[in-house]
This record gives structure tokens, C-alpha cells and sequence, in this order.
């Protein structure tokens, strides 16, 4: 009797798909193991993906966090609407019995304790588009209700590429459920908004007999030809139920997720809702703040009591950058006094598109700024690197750069954001490289899959240049010089134009157009450790060598002794590699196409070696190719 009071009472039911004999098992949602989900993450993850979501106007995206905390009756009413007697703890109770260890039966603990509060978290976004589709189309509505490892984005300059994000609104609910209530800019037929659906993500479990795939929507279940289906409520009957669930929202485009049993999952104490609102706040800014300061977005945390906006000034040890941010087209002046911004533009070369498209070369924008003693040093001498999107993707540590009373605040500032004029076809294109260099968890540019899939050879290159013209041209910032773009060093002017005249006429092809070198190095233990390949582009040719060498560096970023090296292991048999005053010579007597190494320099001297006393080494790689005619 109770159950079916509960269906009444509820304009929702759960539904779960069922597997008969031979059907595939799942275990916990993978995606929570994807990647690191803590408070920050979770705010970078949702912010973000809220941010993909803007739509075409002058309006900025708004995200605002509401906490819910349910007790007593208030509590007792929520849990009916969620349909709790009726299905969903029988689900769940099957669960934890079969899969403890994974919180379920402490989120059971906390519903059959009276006494116990149920906390709520409802991230609330607007003027984006809203879950727009149905079930069988690629939408909005199918990537988030239906799909895993899937994502739908506006374009090519979106925040993410992976439909990683939006597992950590699941990965937070102590129930694995998470609910929806949605007004989506464009609507089916003969409906009329809200629309709204919840939908839990379990293992595969057993109840009644009846084995259950995992997966569950509060919905209206619905016969198709192809069997039952999960539909969205929509009109009246999502209204009734979002106002029981207490996710009404304004009717505005966008949509409301709410997260039932919120908790981090990395922590085993139970935050108070003061201290997690100021970490959503501080989290907002740490990542957001191009986008804030841009008035492209506005992030709100809400309490029982009070309401606090996401402000630029309000994290210390962010204000440098954004002030460096504002002032980063400042070029001439140099950095004389604490406070000033010297910047100048770093040249890109992205490589043709997969497709055969080719790419305009573009530039990004790096301006540093020098330190006060005023300022919070927490990311003191790390560069803040965005793109359009207007997240900053990782704070660059770039402190073996700064030298003496030299220290800094630096932004890059890559694609969209470059400019604060209408972006060129360059800069588009470069946003759209950096996009698919990020890794799932959008903290990195580098080498990836989806770059491979998306452009031809020279990826690394492109990145690997960027990233080392990057570090000249900090050096030429930070040092005591005019600050002119005429000062940088020849080693930089030689390697890339400059100047817009000279990015005209590009320069006769280098050994990078010969061969894809990638390397990676780091000091440990009294040695340098490093690693890379060496690939060949051309397609005929009959051997290769390559000297692989290290230089130190100064502090005024010239090249000083050099550190021999030890020992390089490689690949393959039939390359050889021999050692002559500290350089390895690499030589592949075939045509070998691709070779991984790795090795050591010989120690460094000095009992207290570090590195920040060793300073900063270049790996070098002079590679030639052998063909027929003998070049």
C-alpha cells in the first residue's frame, strides 16, 4: 500500500533497465575514476561545463550554487517527491549490501537516522541553452541523461571535449542521483517548459529476481516499439515535482542540476556549509577569473544565510594576474618598478587540420608582471595560461626563470583571449588547437589523442615551441632591458618572426620539418633524467643520426657550460649510440621511423645540488636525415 501511495503522491517514477540472461554487467560508474574529483574540481568541472553552454548574446553566463539543508518533516516531504519508499532505497539497499565500501550504505545510514540532515546542493545556470533533444538525437539532453564518455558542445572553442565534467555531479551525491529541471531554448512540439528528469547511476544489481543494468530515471515511462523508454516530464507535472524536489528556478534558458547527499568525496569529515561556500567562491575565482573579469560570467554561492557573488578581488593570490591580464598589451616601458607589466606576442604555427585544411599561423599573448612585496605570493612566479573559454587550464610554475629580485605574475593568454578586439581566424584556430591538447581533466596543453585524430605531424612541435619560446620570452621580460620587442635575444628572433613583416615570410624549413622530436627532462637525485622520441617525417630515406646533448642555462637565459651526458637507453637494437665529450650520438643505420629514449647526465657536482641550485638545463636534439642522394 505504501508503494503505491508513494506513485500517487510523486508525478515521477523510477524507471530501470533490466538485463536477462547473458546481458552485460557494470560495475561503479568509471567516470568518477577518470579524474581527480575534489572541491575544486567539482566547481572547475560544473563552471565550466555551464560556461560551454552561453548563449549567443551580450549576457553573461551565471552560475549559482544553492545549498539545501532538509530536516523533520521538510526532509520526510522531499524524499516522497523522490519517489524514496516507493523504489529508489530498494535499489540502493541491494547495492550497498553487495558493494560496500563505496558509500552507499553510509548515505542509508544518514536517510534512516530521523534526526539526520539531508544535504542538497543545486547548481542553477543561466542564459545557456538548457538540455535541448530527446532521448534518440545527439543533444544537450541525451549527453547528460543518457550517455557516458560523451560530450556535446557549442563549438570548437568549448571548454571540454571529453563528457568527462559533468560525472562529477554524480561522483558528489551520496546516492549516485542527481536531478534535473531544465528551460531549454528550443522545445518539441505540443510541450511547453520545465522539463524535468532525474537519473541515478548504479552498478549492476539484483531485486526481486529481476537483474537491473545499473542505470535509473525519475521520469514518465514510456512504450516505444523498441520497448519502454525513460521520458522527461514536462509542463505542469514538472513544475509540481521541481517545486516538491525544491528545484524551482526562474523561467530563464538554462538548467538546474541538484545533487541529492552532497559530499566530497575526497574528504572523510563533513564540512560545515560556511566553510564550502567559501571554497566554491575561492575555487570560482582561482579558475574563472578571466571569465568574471571579461563579465562573461557570474558565479554565486547561496546559503540559508546569505548570498556572496564570486569577486576578482576578493582571492589575494589572484589579483596580480588579473592585473597583469588588463595590462598585458603594455609592450615598451619594461619592468623597472614592483607592479609594472612589460608583454609581448609569442608566434604559433599550427599544423594543417587532419583533413588537409590549412592553418593561418597566430600568436599568443604573454605579459608578466613584476612582484610586489605587498603581493600574496601562493602562485608567485607562475604564469596563468587560458584560452577563449576563459578557465585558466594551469598555473605554469616557472621559478628556476626568475632570478634575484626578479620575481613575477604572468598570464598567456591564447586564442579568444588574446585580444580584446573581434579574434582573427588565427585566433580561432589556435583555440581551437589548445582545446583538443587538453587532457580530461583540462589542466595541461599537450600531446593527445584528439590532437592526433584532429591535425596532421607537427602537433608536438607546435606545442613544444610555444611552450620554449614562452620561457625566452619570460626571460626577456623579467631582465633589466627597455622591455622593446627590438631587445629579445638573436636565438629567439632567429627561431621565429617576430615581427609581423617577417611572419610573412617564413623562414626556410628547419630540422623540425624534418623529423617530430619530443623530450621531457627533470632533476633528481643528483642527475638530470630525461626522455622523448625521435620520428622521421619524410617517407623514403635510409638512415639517421642525432646528437642528443645538455646545455645549462644562466640566469640571464644564455647558454653556459654544458652537462655531459651519462647513459641513453634506446628502443631498438638496431640503432647504435656512442658518447664523444658529453654528447650521445644516436645513429639508425635503416629507416627506422620511430625511436623512444631515455638516459642520464653524468651527476652534478656539489654535495648540496638542487634544483634550484643547479638552475635550468636545455635538452638538445640535432637530428639529419640520410636519403638515397646522400643529403
Amino acid at each position: 500500500m505504501t508503494a503505491s501511495k508513494e506513485v500517487i503522491e510523486s508525478p515521477g517514477d523510477w524507471f530501470f533497465f533490466s538485463g536477462g540472461p547473458g546481458a552485460p554487467r557494470y560495475g561503479d560508474d568509471p567516470t568518477k575514476h577518470a579524474v581527480d574529483h575534489d572541491t575544486e574540481s567539482f566547481v572547475r568541472e560544473v563552471v565550466q561545463n555551464a560556461n560551454d553552454q552561453r548563449l549567443n548574446n551580450d549576457d553573461p553566463v551565471e552560475v549559482r550554487f544553492r545549498f539545501v539543508t532538509l530536516t523533520g518533516d521538510e526532509r520526510d516531504k522531499f524524499l516522497r517527491a523522490l519517489g524514496w519508499e516507493s523504489r529508489l532505497r530498494d535499489q540502493i539497499q541491494q547495492v550497498a549490501e553487495h558493494d560496500t565500501g563505496r558509500g552507499y550504505d553510509r548515505f542509508l545510514e544518514r536517510i534512516e537516522d530521523p534526526d539526520a540532515e539531508l544535504r542538497l546542493l543545486v547548481v542553477e545556470d543561466r542564459n545557456t541553452t538548457g538540455l535541448t533533444g530527446q532521448w534518440d538525437e545527439d543533444s544537450n539532453y541525451a549527453a547528460l541523461v543518457r550517455d557516458e564518455l560523451y560530450s556535446s558542445k557549442q563549438d570548437d572553442t568549448a571548454g571540454g571535449s571529453y563528457g568527462l565534467g559533468k560525472s562529477v555531479l554524480w561522483t558528489f551525491s551520496g546516492a549516485s542521483t542527481v536531478l534535473f529541471n531544465s528551460h531549454p531554448i528550443d522545445t518539441p512540439k505540443n510541450v511547453t517548459p520545465p522539463r524535468c528528469i532525474g537519473r541515478t547511476k548504479l552498478p549492476t544489481h539484483e531485486l526481486g529476481g529481476v537483474t537491473y543494468q545499473g542505470a535509473g530515471w525519475l521520469c514518465d515511462p514510456h512504450e516505444t516499439s523498441e520497448g519502454p523508454r525513460p521520458k522527461s516530464l514536462w509542463d505542469d507535472e514538472a513544475e509540481e515535482l521541481a517545486e516538491r524536489l525544491e528545484l524551482s528556478r526562474p523561467n530563464v534558458s538554462g538548467t538546474s542540476a541538484m545533487v541529492v547527499g552532497y559530499r566530497d568525496p575526497t574528504r572523510d569529515a563533513r564540512p560545515d556549509v560556511e566553510e564550502l561556500a567559501d571554497q566554491f567562491e575561492e575555487a570560482a575565482v582561482k579558475y574563472f577569473w578571466p571569465a568574471i573579469y571579461r563579465e562573461d560570467l557570474r558565479v554565486v554561492v547561496e546559503t540559508d544565510d546569505e548570498e556572496r557573488e564570486a569577486d576578482v578581488e576578493s582571492v589575494p593570490e589572484i589579483r596580480p594576474f588579473v592585473e597583469c591580464f588588463e595590462r598585458r598589451h603594455e609592450g615598451g616601458s619594461g619592468l623597472s618598478e614592483p607592479g609594472d607589466v612589460a608583454g609581448l606576442d609569442i608566434p604559433m604555427s599550427v599544423p594543417p587540420r587532419a583533413d588537409g585544411t590549412e592553418t593561418p599561423d597566430g600568436s599568443v599573448r604573454l605579459a608578466a608582471r613584476l612582484a610586489s612585496p605587498a603581493d600574496d605570493d601562493t602562485y608567485l612566479n607562475n604564469i596563468a595560461m587560458f584560452r577563449g573559454a576563459g578557465m585558466v587550464v594551469k598555473y605554469y610554475d616557472q621559478s628556476r626563470v626568475a632570478f634575484g629580485d626578479r620575481n613575477f605574475h604572468g598570464v598567456l593568454a591564447a586564442g579568444e583571449a588574446r585580444s580584446d578586439d573581434r579574434p582573427t581566424e588565427a585566433d580561432l584556430e589556435v583555440d581551437r588547437f589548445l582545446r583538443f591538447s587538453e587532457p580530461p581533466e583540462h589542466n595541461e596543453w599537450t600531446s593527445t589523442e584528439n590532437l592526433r585524430e584532429q591535425y596532421k605531424r607537427g602537433f608536438r612541435t607546435a606545442l613544444d615551441d610555444m611552450f620554449e619560446t614562452t620561457r625566452d620570452g619570460l626571460r626577456h621580460l623579467i631582465s633589466r632591458n627597455d622591455g622593446s620587442a627590438d631587445a629579445l635575444s638573436d636565438k629567439v628572433l632567429k627561431r621565429f618572426p617576430i615581427h609581423e613583416e617577417r611572419m610573412r615570410n617564413r623562414p626556410a624549413p628547419s630540422p623540425s620539418s624534418v623529423f617530430e622530436i619530443d623530450s621531457h627532462s627533470e632533476y633528481d637525485d643528483g642527475r638530470w633524467h630525461f626522455k622523448g622520441q625521435i620520428e622521421p617525417l619524410e617517407e623514403e630515406f635510409e638512415g639517421w643520426t642525432a646528437e642528443i646533448s645538455m646545455q645549462g642555462i644562466g640566469e640571464d637565459g644564455a647558454t653556459s657550460e654544458q652537462v655531459p651526458i651519462d647513459t641513453v637507453r634506446v628502443s631498438s637494437d638496431d640503432v647504435t649510440v656512442d658518447y664523444e665529450d658529453g654528447v650521445a650520438r644516436v645513429v639508425a643505420e635503416n629507416d627506422k621511423s620511430l625511436l623512444q629514449f631515455e638516459g642520464e647526465s653524468q651527476p652534478v657536482e656539489g654535495e648540496s645540488s638542487s634544483p634550484v641550485t643547479v638552475g635550468e638545463t636545455r635538452l638538445e636534439i640535432r637530428a639529419e636525415l640520410r636519403t638515397s642522394g646522400g643529403d
